[in-house]
């Protein structure tokens, strides 16, 4: 992968926020530091990344795809009722192993926490 000032924007964007962020936030985020940062730049990167495993896409029921950082284990997240945002739980775990119903093919699995985010509280 090319390392570009605005892929390396991006990286900072999501260590900072330190949980997983929409495209829209990224972007918002990421013009904070370069005032020029280019919306089709940052689909470019992220799908870019996404694809070279720098960034991880996360995606939930009802809600917009949202990138974060390889995590070093499997964790739960926690979506906030009231604003959306998706939080990284620090909980080492591991999915349970299930057998899929016939014709079924599991492609991953995710265990969501929901309620109010201190913000919101």
């Amino acid at each position: 992968m090319i390392h570009t000032r605005q892929r390396e924007v991006i990286l900072d964007v999501l260590r900072e926020a330190g949980r997983p962020l929409t495209r829209d936030e990224i972007l918002r985020l990421g013009r904070q530091q370069i005032d020029r940062l280019g919306s089709a730049t940052v689909d470019r990167a992220i799908r870019e990344m996404t694809a070279d495993f720098y960034v991880i896409g996360v995606e939930f029921p009802g809600q917009p795809k949202r990138y974060e950082l390889p995590a070093a284990s499997e964790h739960p997240h926690f979506i906030c009722r009231v604003c959306e945002r998706v939080y990284d739980l620090p909980v080492k775990m591991q999915l349970p192993k299930i057998q899929a119903p016939a014709g079924f093919k599991i492609s991953g699995g995710e265990i969501i926490y929901s309620g109010k985010c201190p913000n919101c509280c």
